[in-house]
């Protein structure tokens, strides 16, 4: 249930991606409202504005809440998907909704857009052969 709660809302808005990542970047046990307040550049936003955006996380299944014994009405929040997890699924989805699910037309995009030095382009290249080279045929 929870992953395909979270399959059918694969994406996240930008105000949701900021507090998933203060939640990973705080990590651990999880954090309360005010934890991820903290993170916030001054002035940050209204607490009720942020636990609305967790409530809003916690329904679409990307974060589990936990109501705190002793605390009153404090809940800690925890992501139930990883950083890389949610990379992974994004660029999953520009490449197929984008780039027709070709990686080479993905990987040409962003040479081409990114104006890549010939650094780097030979620093991905060297990947590319060394990966390539690990790879069973």
């Amino acid at each position: 249930m929870l992953m395909a709660k979270m399959k059918e809302n694969k994406t996240l808005t930008k105000a949701e991606m900021e507090i998933m990542n203060y939640l990973w970047d705080i990590g651990g046990e999880g954090a309360t409202v005010r934890d991820v307040l903290e993170r916030y550049p001054t002035p940050p936003p209204a607490y009720t504005t942020t636990a609305t955006f967790l409530k809003i996380l916690t329904e679409k299944g990307f974060v589990a809440t936990e109501k705190l014994k002793g605390e009153g009405k404090t809940y800690r929040f925890r992501p139930l998907i990883s950083r890389d997890e949610y990379r992974k699924r994004v660029v999953e989805d520009v490449k197929e909704n984008f780039f027709g699910g070709s990686v080479k037309s993905l990987v040409s995009f962003f040479v081409q857009e990114e104006k890549l030095s010939k650094s780097e382009l030979k620093e991905l290249l060297e990947m590319v052969n060394r990966d390539n080279l690990n790879t069973p045929s």
